[in-house]
């Protein structure tokens, strides 16, 4: 059986799946970004019981993406380290440590 799946949407689809994942119980598992020339691959996962669910958005460098802090608290860690790591221009994040959260020399 399985227990996953992977979808690869429109950052405005992500802004309407993850809200009713959060509504129906689901829980944010992890943000992953990678960084690539031109653009940034933002995988969010949420969970509920045994399902993990996969959330693939290609996010252009000079887009901006709004933080989802405001529904999974946690997710401010995630959209700190993207922010600051990986140069995703995240808003709106509700604790933003204005790229003082990893000390990088």
């Amino acid at each position: 059986m399985n227990n996953f799946t992977f979808n690869e949407i429109s950052v405005e689809e992500l802004y309407k799946v993850l809200p009713r994942k959060q509504l129906d119980g689901y829980r944010l598992t992890q943000i992953c970004a990678t960084a690539f020339e031109g653009y940034n691959e933002i995988i969010y996962t949420v969970t509920k019981d045994y399902l993990l669910e996969n959330y693939k958005i290609k996010l252009n460098i000079d887009d901006e993406i709004h933080s989802f802090s405001n529904i999974y608290p946690a997710a401010m860690l995630y959209e700190n380290e993207m922010k600051e790591l990986f140069g995703v221009n995240v808003t709106g994040i509700s604790l933003d440590y204005n790229n003082k959260f990893y000390r990088i020399e």
